[in-house]
């Protein structure tokens, strides 16, 4: 069940006031006075311990740990802290100030994700682009002009954050105009701040350093405490402006503004001054998910339920689910498409309708797949919206092309190998298929009369992946043969 964030706040920020955790910030020097002071404001106490030969034993004692890569010199110490904290189950906030700027911040920063694992980690747009696909801009500590986000590409950073926060586990902030605020579950967007806190330094490691005091005081709550921290620097900006343009002053009144905001700032205040949005957000189709793509048949359930059958796939790590169902009626379908809809979204996996619009928009699926007659005569992209996942099916460069240019998010090309379910398709070469990857530029998953006993055969076709019937639901434990398949298949793509 969903957790109302905004009335969550009383609680979070009682909690930090009340318990006082010690929160421990190994941070850099240029805003190690601000960062103890926003901790103090908060109703927490700071302790700046950074030596490497304490580092461990303070870690182990306190309630929350900040980690700051404004100044590199504190890295082995910030591993050494990082496993004591997490030994002690301590919550662990990273900032990777400007992880993606020099050889030594990226793989400083590679370290630590390696080593120690985070509660939150916080940072600008272009330090989480880094971290989440590898590429960013950078302009010094600050994200570069075509990675902030903006009224347009917000909902795109929800999808980027949401990405990292399941790969790392960790809850992922990330500041800007509009800051984003990301679990593996849950996407938020924040539209609170001040354009004056850009013009003080260090107002993100203050923010880094304040979710490290909330998170102490909250260790059960995360993602309550995340979304409260950042509310709370963001009204109190507000308000800091307000007193200082009162004043007629300019940004060290507001920098002390701030701070005194901080303290003075109660939930009552807080919530009515949040302006908050929950995204959303449905699965998009990457490379990632098209490794065992499995299409349900009811043809091999044996008694079992679509639901159970389905859930032991996706349990054992199916990436992508489709929905086909030839006979049912359009109400039975609706009711079992809607079943997957939910289960496809507790597992974090997208979900298509194969060739049924109407029931892909009514069960609340990913979206469809369809074949090219679909696409002859509709405009499917038009018809399901620009957030759908639309899969489209070819088996030529030219029809891979075509899918391509009516707004297919991934290609199914096949068959091939000889497939009981399309007796009259023809088996593509490998030199076709590397062919067809190479003209596109989405994902593509292979498709038809693929099992566990010729995957390899696809190797250096350029797929991403293959998509399967039989050779799961078929089985007598699909779960297993799903866990053949996923291993077979990493191997096929060299992983």
């Amino acid at each position: 069940m969903k957790t109302d964030i905004l009335a969550s706040f009383p609680a979070m920020m009682a909690n930090v006031r009340e318990k006082e955790p010690i929160v421990q910030a190994i941070t850099n020097f240029v805003t190690v006075n601000d960062c103890a002071n926003i901790i103090l404001a908060a109703g927490a106490s700071p302790t700046m311990a950074h030596e490497v030969e304490e580092v461990a034993e303070v870690a182990s004692v306190v309630q929350g740990l900040v980690m700051n890569m404004g100044t590199m010199e504190d890295v082995e110490a910030m591993l050494v802290a990082g496993k004591a904290a997490n030994e002690a189950g301590v919550p662990v906030v990273l900032d990777p100030v400007a992880v993606g700027a020099t050889r030594l911040r990226r793989e400083g920063g590679k370290k630590l994700l390696e080593n120690v694992k985070f509660s939150v980690i916080r940072g600008n747009t272009s330090e989480i682009k880094h971290l989440a696909v590898g590429t960013g801009s950078t302009r010094g500590v600050d994200a570069a002009e075509e990675d902030k986000i903006t009224e347009d590409n917000y909902k795109a950073f929800g999808y980027m954050a949401r990405e990292l926060a399941r790969k790392t586990g960790a809850v992922i902030a990330i500041s800007g105009v509009i800051d984003i605020i990301a679990s593996a579950d849950r996407v938020f967007a924040l539209r609170n701040g001040d354009a004056m806190m850009s013009r003080i330094t260090g107002s993100g490691c203050m923010l880094t350093a304040l979710l490290g005091a909330f998170c102490g005081g909250n260790p059960d709550h995360i993602l309550e405490a995340t979304v409260c921290a950042v509310s709370l620097m963001g009204v109190s900006g507000e308000i800091a402006r307000e007193k200082t343009d009162a004043q007629g002053a300019g940004t060290l009144t507001f920098r002390t503004h701030l701070v005194d905001q901080i303290s003075l700032t109660d939930a009552e205040t807080l919530q009515k001054r949040t302006r908050l949005e929950e995204l959303e957000l449905g699965e998009k189709a990457t490379k990632e998910s098209m490794k065992v793509y499995a299409i349900t048949d009811r043809a091999w359930l044996n008694g079992r339920t679509l639901h159970d059958v389905t859930e032991e796939v996706l349990a054992a790590g199916a990436t992508f689910l489709q929905i086909r169902e030839k006979e049912l009626d359009e109400a039975t379908f609706l009711e079992e498409a809607k079943d997957l809809a939910q289960l496809a979204k507790k597992y974090h996996v997208p979900f298509v309708v194969n060739d049924n619009i109407d029931i892909a928009l009514a069960c609340g699926a990913d979206g469809v797949h369809v074949g090219q007659s679909d696409i002859v005569d509709k405009d499917v992209r038009a018809m399901i919206g620009p957030d759908k996942i639309l899969g489209i099916s070819a088996n030529t460069v030219e029809t891979a092309v075509k899918a391509q240019e009516s707004g297919a998010d991934y290609i199914g090309v096949g068959a091939v190998f000889h497939t009981d379910t399309k007796k009259d398709a023809q088996s593509l070469t490998n030199e076709e298929l590397l062919a067809i990857c190479k003209a596109v530029t989405i994902p593509v998953v292979a498709i038809g009369g693929i099992n566990e006993n010729n995957i390899m055969q696809l190797k250096g076709s350029g797929i991403d992946g293959v998509s399967v019937i039989s050779a799961i639901f078929a089985k007598e434990h699909p779960g297993e043969a799903t866990k053949v398949l996923l291993k077979k298949v990493e191997e096929m793509l060299g992983e």
